[in-house]
């Protein structure tokens, strides 16, 4: 079986200013315009360098994504943690994920700008977004059980629960992407969480 070494400092370090390097050019000119070539000139080395490192630039992409969404759902977590009840623990998750994502709005628009581009590689990235946010909402959702003594769902139920409250924060990640109608962002979610949670324990 083949070993493989550990991650050295120097390397995470070398991984880290290529994602940043890229950022950059990734913000400025979309992930489409951007060549390997492009970001190892914003660094000052030779092209052959970052393939040391990442095989292409969707990886690097998707690497930088990794990078963002970790962030957010950093923040989401501790966020969460502050909240009382599950309730308030639904509607913080929902409202705190889209101030974070608010956040990184040039990086929302390459996604954007990207779909019309290469679908699979977006859902790509979005599928791995979805199941990381989807542990963190099943732990809510086990609390709620646990707090109002409701019978816990099946993990088939559970996992179309998750569908749901997913798939409506990407329906609202739409709208504000292209329509803006934050006003309504706030109350949306609320009577989501309301909704949600109180149709789980009727």
């Amino acid at each position: 079986m083949e070993t493989i070494a550990p991650t050295t400092s120097k390397e995470a370090q070398t991984r880290e200013s290529i994602i940043l390097a890229a950022q950059q050019l990734f913000q400025q000119y979309g992930l489409h315009k951007v060549t390997m070539e492009d970001i190892a000139r914003a660094m000052g080395k030779g092209k052959s360098s970052l393939y040391y490192y990442y095989k292409s630039k969707e990886e690097i992409f998707e690497a930088m994504l990794d990078r963002e969404i970790d962030s957010v759902l950093a923040k989401v977590a501790e966020a969460v943690a502050q909240a009382t009840t599950a309730e308030e623990k639904l509607y913080t998750f929902c409202l705190t994920r889209f101030e974070e994502m608010g956040r990184r709005a040039a990086l929302h628009s390459i996604l954007v700008g990207e779909v019309m581009r290469d679908m699979e590689f977006v859902h790509h990235i979005r599928r791995q977004c979805r199941l990381r946010e989807g542990e963190l909402l099943k732990q809510i959702l086990a609390l709620n059980s646990a707090v109002s003594g409701a019978p816990g769902l099946s993990p088939a139920d559970l996992d179309a629960v998750v569908f749901v409250v997913l798939g409506g924060l990407h329906g609202l990640d739409q709208e504000m992407i292209f329509n803006g109608h934050s006003t309504l962002l706030e109350p949306a979610i609320r009577i989501l969480s309301k909704a949600l949670l109180r149709g789980l324990v009727s």
